[in-house]
């Protein structure tokens, strides 16, 4: 593939729209660039406007930052198969040789954040319909529909999420192209629940602590439960499903990503909060898991409540783990898409992070994830696309449509 290709100038364009989340920024500069290329391929296009007040109530950092939905659709009737990506990008970080927000083509690669994830993803859902289109086709059966969403980067509720809640979208089938290289299909996802744990004591000075209740040693203490105790049963459940890690097939939980508290050296302190980040198999209930780890946490912290401290479990975010079986005819038919594009069988295997396939497959829709890209390079510095990806993704997407479109 040239580095002057159509798709290759597309993924530029859209990388240097710096679409940072959180907070969610140059959005309508995005969604605008998105409406004006999808009409000029000759798709009928909408944008919609996440209702400000839901965006707030979910995330009350991002007041001021509107949310955007750009759906597109060609055709009419049933089977629709719909393509989605999402447009935000997190935050560029330290360690970048590159300018993450100016792209350039080195060696076969693009560079620039979002590159991987997953503006590319984006750029071959829409190069592979502009070179279907140029060559006169249309379908001959249903309907192709593409959105581009918001916010997958903090959840997705306020982009795929609101988008299939509110019915704007009720397709047949979906492909999410996120990164999973062109060599492979996932068909699900693990699931997580998300906790902070604050543990109130009372502050004192250092020179009197009988004065105080070191929140740290109670905290110190709840956490070491977690690791000795509850991590360890995690490793007795398991999936049977292919997982693309297989020490991802059991639950996993990592504890301090986040930890806030103390005052000074010489103060006791009186206050201290960690987070947890407690993933699930699929089979796992969310609403299951969070009582669970309350359970655990009450029990473990009972001492020091008898004392005199208060100990509070707060549940930051739930996403279950969803999946598709591998031999549903939708994967064995975008296998075949892919086989033909890429000329080698693709594994069909769970991602172990999470995904806004959910959404869909929560619903009941037929959904995979198939995009391009180099997972390993994903919010790293100096992120980057094969070029290659990107060319066999476009060509199994036309494969697909057409398959499944006529």
């Amino acid at each position: 593939m040239s580095a002057d290709s159509y798709v290759v100038r597309l993924l530029q364009q859209l990388i240097r729209i710096p679409t940072v989340n959180p907070p969610g920024e140059h959005y309508a500069e995005m969604a605008g660039v998105l409406r004006d290329e999808l009409e000029a391929i000759g798709l009928d296009v909408q944008v919609i406007r996440v209702p400000d007040e839901m965006v707030e109530k979910i995330h009350p950092w991002a007041r001021g930052y509107p949310r955007y939905i750009v759906l597109a659709r060609l055709g009419e009737g049933r089977p629709v198969l719909h393509f989605n990506g999402h447009y935000d990008v997190v935050p560029p970080g330290q360690g970048w040789t590159r300018d993450p927000f100016d792209p350039v083509v080195e060696d076969g690669r693009l560079y620039g954040r979002g590159a991987s994830d997953m503006k590319g993803g984006i750029a071959a859902i829409i190069a592979a319909a502009r070179s279907l289109i140029e060559e006169g086709w249309r379908p001959r059966r249903g309907s192709l529909e593409l959105s581009f969403t918001p916010d997958e980067e903090t959840g997705g509720e306020t982009g795929v999420g609101y988008m299939l809640e509110e019915g704007l979208v009720l397709p047949d089938y979906a492909v999410v192209a996120e990164p999973s290289t062109t060599y492979k299909i996932w068909i699900g996802s693990r699931g997580a629940v998300w906790m902070n744990v604050h543990v109130y004591g009372r502050q004192a000075h250092g020179s009197a602590p009988w004065l105080g209740l070191n929140a740290f040693e109670a905290m110190v203490e709840i956490a070491h439960r977690i690791i000795h105790e509850y991590k360890p049963r995690l490793a007795e459940r398991k999936t049977d499903l292919p997982m693309d890690d297989p020490r991802a097939a059991s639950p996993t939980i990592t504890i301090g990503g986040e930890i806030e508290g103390g005052a000074k050296t010489n103060v006791v302190p009186g206050y201290y909060r960690f987070s947890i980040d407690r993933r699930l198999i699929p089979g796992e209930d969310p609403d299951k898991v969070e009582e669970e780890l309350r359970n655990f946490i009450t029990e473990a912290a009972q001492s020091f409540i008898e004392k005199g401290y208060r100990v509070e479990v707060e549940t930051t975010g739930k996403a279950a783990a969803t999946s598709i079986p591998p031999d549903h005819p939708f994967v064995d038919t975008v296998a075949g898409a892919v086989r033909e594009a890429t000329g080698i069988e693709p594994a069909r295997t769970i991602c172990i992070g999470g995904l806004d396939t959910r959404y869909f497959q929560e619903r009941g829709i037929p959904a995979v994830t198939y995009g391009p890209g180099a997972l390993d390079a994903a919010h790293m510095p100096d992120e980057y696309i094969p070029l290659d990806e990107l060319e066999r993704a476009v060509k199994a997407y036309r494969l697909l449509i057409r398959r499944i479109l006529g």
